[in-house]
């Protein structure tokens, strides 16, 4: 089981990704607006209408993904040097072997 908590993603030191969440909405965030100005003619206003919102609310809903996953690595980095702050404090031979 030890091999199964070394590999595992959502340990808390594993890297993440900041792109992944937006990379994922971002060809449907191109998609819709582009069907919308190709098929103008045969969908309704209201149609339309319903696209261009709807592209502009996962263009919304990417931009909200990339700052909340930017914020939790940078809350995790600022974690990080307190902690080896405290521990540099704890041990002080520890910064003169650096």
């Amino acid at each position: 089981m030890t091999i199964l908590k070394k590999t595992a993603p959502s340990e808390e030191g594993a890297p993440r990704s900041t792109t992944a969440p937006t990379a994922a909405l971002l060809p449907l965030a191109v998609m819709l607006p582009a069907v919308t100005v190709m098929f103008h003619d045969r969908f309704g206003a209201a149609a339309s209408a319903a696209l261009v919102v709807v592209s502009l609310v996962l263009v919304a809903a990417g931009g909200a993904l990339l700052a909340r996953t930017t914020a939790q690595a940078d809350a995790a980095a600022v974690r990080a040097r307190h902690d080896a702050d405290v521990l540099d404090r704890l041990e002080p031979l520890a910064g003169a072997r650096r």
